[in-house]
């Protein structure tokens, strides 16, 4: 294979980790971005890591249109590798990349006109408010990269290739991190700017990546000969990448929107919660990125076995992740409930932020386990092609958090904490329900592989 790994073949648990292991790095790099502006930023005061941290929310809405087509790619180019179809493959990345780039330019001017508006849906102190405006304004003109970059990316894992996505993101992340202090506190001739300069310093890092990406791509020994940027559409790939991709969007759409609607409600309790819970999610994505990880290698894994009609080995590899899952599940527990004050002060000193802080990772800590299962299970599923089932799943339960969060704040003596619990409790309802979903199909799947063997042994 061209670059590529074969992923129908050879060691299963080996093939996994070595193509796990990029990806989750993979993620690290892009939440590292946040992080780093979150650690910098935490030396200005509650009222600029507030005000950053709420204009992710945008920024994460965008990211989350665009899993469509990230998703539908990664899908479809490893069925395609499985099959041995590079002309499709080629096709899908054209297609999704093409409308990427016209989506996110659209998207991106109405977050640059309507920022203000937008963030008027929380309740913000004046100064954060400021704040939060200028920093979304600024990192909106480099957004356009920032989420075809993900599309770039599951095009290399699609043909099983993890480790150039995490070069390249490697590059990116260490040029922001570079940046951020330069700009945030200035540097010779360069001013102070605050929040404005944590965005300027993820601008030029995104751009960089996708230059990269783009030139990597267009060499002469690239995965994808003869790739073209903006070509004539084709309307049956557009559909299977929207069939795959659809749902998957809805489900990351709806799951950021009632992330949104919960920092509202939050919101009403001052700057310090909602401040808590936006550092608190950055925390928690360790873990959530990591499961990714595995999530994302196991999609890669099941399309091109199931490409290759081989039921067997895609079970293999389900359980072989989902024992790492439950592993890095209790890792986080562990860390949530015992060290959450040396975990949580990475981010913050003010001392009311970090006494909260430690609250929240402790009752977190309770979904841990079952997010990580969760988040792999729906890999499997993204494989085979079958994103309905866990998305329906997590759009449904997930917004059950807005009604039960509401009437805890309206009803009970609990005020946020109690908020929390409910964001915690639907994860663990999430986990179970999406795992036992999936190891039906796979019931499912494996009398599929028992009659195509059948049927050859009597042809």
């Amino acid at each position: 294979m061209r670059h590529g790994t074969d992923l129908t073949e050879g060691p299963i648990l080996s093939k996994l980790i070595k193509l796990s292991l990029p990806i989750i790095g993979t993620s690290f790099i892009q939440m590292a971005y946040t992080l780093t502006d979150v650690i910098w930023l935490g030396r200005t005061g509650p009222a600029t890591v507030t005000a950053v941290t709420t204009a992710g929310f945008f920024l994460w809405l965008l990211m989350a249109i665009f899993y469509c087509t990230k998703s539908g790619t990664e899908v479809l180019v490893s069925q395609a590798v499985g099959k041995k179809d590079m002309t499709m493959a080629r096709q899908v990345s054209e297609n999704a990349l093409t409308v990427s780039l016209y989506g996110s330019m659209i998207l991106n001017l109405i977050i640059l006109i309507f920022s203000g508006t937008l963030l008027q849906f929380f309740t913000l102190e004046a100064d954060v408010m400021t704040k939060a405006v200028s920093y979304l304004r600024i990192v909106s003109f480099g957004m356009c990269f920032a989420v075809i970059n993900p599309v770039l990316s599951a095009i290399h894992i699609g043909f099983g290739n993890s480790k150039i996505p995490f070069i390249i993101n490697s590059m990116g992340l260490a040029v922001n991190i570079v940046l951020d202090p330069i700009f945030i506190f200035g540097f010779m001739f360069i001013p102070e700017l605050g929040a404005r300069g944590a965005a300027i310093a993820t601008v030029i890092a995104n751009t960089l990546v996708f230059s990269i990406f783009i030139f990597k791509l267009k060499s002469h020994n690239s995965l994808v000969p003869g790739l073209k940027l903006f070509n004539p559409l084709i309307k049956k790939v557009l559909k299977r990448i929207f069939k795959i991709g659809i749902p998957i969007t809805i489900h990351s759409v709806g799951f950021c929107l009632f992330s949104m609607y919960i920092g509202r409600i939050v919101s009403v309790y001052g700057t310090i919660p909602l401040g808590v819970q936006n550092i608190g999610a950055s925390i928690e994505a360790l873990s959530w990125n990591t499961a990714l990880g595995f999530s994302t290698a196991l999609s890669a894994f099941t399309g091109q076995n199931y490409g290759a009609a081989k039921y067997d080995r895609i079970k293999k590899g389900y359980y072989i992740i989902l024992l790492l899952s439950l592993s890095l599940g209790l890792i986080a527990t562990i860390a949530f409930v015992f060290f959450g004050e040396e975990v949580f002060s990475l981010f913050t000193s003010e001392e009311q932020m970090l006494g909260i802080g430690i609250l929240y990772l402790k009752i977190l800590a309770v979904s841990q386990i079952f997010m990580c299962i969760e988040i792999t299970s729906a890999g499997g599923f993204y494989g085979l092609g079958k994103s309905k089932p866990p998305s329906i799943t997590s759009v449904l339960f997930t917004g059950l958090r807005i009604p039960a969060a509401l009437l805890v704040v309206n009803y009970t003596a609990f005020a946020y904490a109690g908020v929390w619990w409910c964001i915690s409790i639907s994860s663990v309802l999430k986990g179970v329900i999406v795992a036992t979903l999936y190891f039906l199909t796979l019931k499912k799947l494996s009398i599929k592989g028992s009659v195509n063997i059948r049927e050859k042994v009597f042809e």
